[in-house]
This record gives C-alpha cells, sequence and structure tokens, in this order.
C-alpha cells in the first residue's frame, strides 16, 4: 500500500534539506510549496521527484541559491525578466507577483522570463493565478535541451515544451497542464530507474521506427521522444512545440540560436483578467456551463464519465489535503538518503 503523509510535513522537510544545500530560507519555501503543491493535484511525476536533482544542482554550484531575479525590460505590460539562475519555483512565485501587481493597471500582462532553472509543475502556477480571478497562461522551454523530434524525423530537436492554462471557474479552476511531446521527461527517467517500459510507443529510434523502451533515447546517435499525435497527428504536437519555443526563448531574447544558452528554462506567463473584457461573471458563466456541457456528454465507457481539465486535480487537492499525500513509493526511497546525510528526520507516514 502506499504511504501518504501530511503535506505540512513533506513542506518542512523539503525546505530544511533546500536550506541544508545553501538555499536562502525565502527560496527554499518556495520550491518546497509548489513540489508539495504539484504531489497535492496529482501531478507526481513533478513534485518531490525532482528533490535529488534540485539538491544536486544547489550543491553543486549550479543554481543560485538567493536574490531576486530583475527585470530587464519593462515596457509595463510586457516584460522581460532574468532569472539569474535561481530556482524555478522561486522565480515564478516572483514573476506571479510582479504580473499580479501590473494587472491592477491593465486587464492583460506577459512576463517572459530568461535564464531560470527548472519551474517544475506548471499547473501550480496557473492555479494560484486562476483562483485569484485571472485566465493564465504558462509555458516553457529548455533552450539546451534537444529530446523531441519535429514531426516526421527521428533526431531529437526541441524540449518537451510544457504549457499550462488555469481558467476561473464556478467552483474550481479549469486546469490544462500538458505538453507538446508524447511523454514527458520525468516519466521516461522514472521507467528508466525502474527498468520498466513506456506504456505506449511513445519514442522514435534513429532507425526510424517507434518504440516504448526508454533505450532507444541512449543509442549513438539517439533517438527521440516523438510529438503529441504520434503518426496521425504528430504535426499538430510539433505545431504546439513551436508555439512554446517561440513564446518563451523568442519572446525573452535567449534561446536556441545563442551560442551558449543557459541551462534550465525559457518561461512565459501571460495573465488576462476578465474584468477587462465582459466580466469575471460572464466569463465563469461560459467556462462553468462550457464544463457542464462537457461533463454531460455520453461516455464511451458509462464506467468513465466525462472529465474536464482540472477536474481530477481538484479531487486530488481535496483527498490528500485530508488525508495524506500519496507519494509514488519510489519519491521517499530517494529521500531518504538525503535526508540522513543533513540529519533531517525522515517524516512518518500518517495513520
Amino acid at each position: 500500500m502506499t504511504d501518504r503523509y501530511a503535506a505540512q510535513d513533506l513542506t518542512t522537510t523539503a525546505k530544511a534539506l533546500f536550506e541544508k544545500a545553501g538555499a536562502a530560507a525565502p527560496v527554499a519555501q518556495a520550491m518546497a510549496d509548489i513540489l508539495v503543491e504539484a504531489d497535492l493535484l496529482g501531478y507526481g511525476t513533478h513534485g518531490l521527484q525532482f528533490v535529488p536533482a534540485y539538491l544536486a544542482a544547489l550543491e553543486g554550484g549550479k543554481t543560485t541559491t538567493s536574490g531576486e531575479p530583475e527585470i530587464i525590460i519593462d515596457n509595463g505590460a510586457a516584460l522581460v525578466l532574468d532569472g539569474k539562475g535561481l530556482p524555478g519555483q522561486w522565480v515564478m512565485v516572483r514573476a506571479l507577483d510582479l504580473a499580479i501587481a501590473r494587472a491592477k493597471d491593465t486587464p492583460m500582462v506577459g512576463v517572459a522570463i530568461r535564464n531560470s532553472a527548472n519551474i517544475s509543475c506548471l499547473a501550480t502556477y496557473a492555479r494560484r493565478a486562476a483562483l485569484k480571478g485571472y485566465f493564465a497562461i504558462v509555458a516553457a522551454s529548455a533552450p539546451t535541451t534537444k529530446a523531441v523530434a519535429p514531426f516526421g524525423g527521428a533526431s531529437p530537436v526541441i524540449g518537451t515544451n510544457p504549457f499550462a492554462v488555469g481558467m476561473p471557474g464556478r467552483d474550481y479552476p479549469i486546469l490544462i497542464d500538458t505538453s507538446a511531446a508524447a511523454v514527458t521527461n520525468r516519466a521516461i527517467e522514472r521507467a528508466q530507474r525502474l527498468g520498466e517500459k513506456l506504456p505506449f510507443p511513445a519514442l522514435v529510434g534513429a532507425d526510424g521506427k517507434v518504440s516504448d523502451d526508454p533505450a532507444v533515447l541512449k543509442t549513438d546517435p539517439p533517438g527521440a521522444i516523438r510529438p503529441a499525435g504520434g503518426d496521425e497527428a504528430g504535426h499538430k504536437g510539433f505545431a504546439l512545440g513551436l508555439l512554446v519555443e517561440a513564446l518563451t526563448s523568442g519572446l525573452a531574447g535567449l534561446g536556441r540560436s545563442s551560442d551558449k544558452p543557459p541551462a534550465g528554462n525559457a518561461v512565459y506567463l501571460q495573465l488576462i483578467d476578465p474584468r477587462g473584457f465582459a466580466g469575471t461573471d460572464a466569463f465563469t458563466q461560459e467556462t462553468g456551463v462550457l464544463a457542464s456541457l462537457c461533463r454531460a456528454a455520453t461516455p464511451c465507457d458509462p464506467a468513465n464519465p466525462v472529465r474536464v481539465p482540472g477536474d481530477r486535480a481538484a479531487a486530488a487537492f481535496a483527498t490528500q489535503s485530508a488525508q495524506g499525500v500519496a507519494l509514488h513509493p519510489e519519491i521517499m526511497d530517494r529521500m531518504r538518503p538525503l535526508l540522513e546525510k543533513y540529519g533531517i528526520p525522515v517524516p512518518a507516514p500518517v495513520a
């Protein structure tokens, strides 16, 4: 049976780890908050699974441990930030604060970010904005990463290029968190560690043959992740991947064209305030009715009624906030030696 842990215990533990590795207290707090929030929402590959990698980056001096992202271009409602190599959770929390402050004067604010460390779960930021009444768009690329083949290709060129959307709703946000790739890097990494195959042929070998075996990414030359959509509709995933690259690296002005692009993420964050258009009530009326119509659709399988993006996350958040966070078994196994190294107690599962 999967162990459950109190969310506050996990947050306290993760924050202590990041501080021991050198992160300033507010930076460590943002990192811990966002990672645990991801697990609360059910994004189990983009929460505390990141702890070993983030800790290694802090210990190795690859991540800046304190400071603030810097505004390098300011056009009021359009800004470019330099993340200064800071942890992505801290950069995004500060960028979101800045965008919300600017949105008091204008109904649309866009923030492009360069040189941020990995930002983990995009849905956490979109959800936070939506809960404050904003229609939010978050996109991220990794300019140094070549993982996904263009449609029709067999060699890696772009990243998985995730994006998230948070829409204010009647009871909770409609929350989209997906990527332009057939599978995430984190899911592949977990399959590799556990010696498993992927659940479907999400990869393509250098020979052009599709595969479910992560080993095809380690050949010479390497294979690649396929765009979302596969053989029939991969052109759509590829198109979305290009859109994310343009929103992030393009608008931030630093990406694959650079001789030495910074590691980590380039990000785009946009807030749209419905009050500046037809109004919040009109917006939530439309999103609410649309969601209800979708849920009322005749299901292919009566045992599995139609869900709207955000339904599962809202249910997971409510359940796990009350009953404890159900972590994948490997997560605490990977955290335990790190906690022992720094003399931090291993959190006890809830009864």
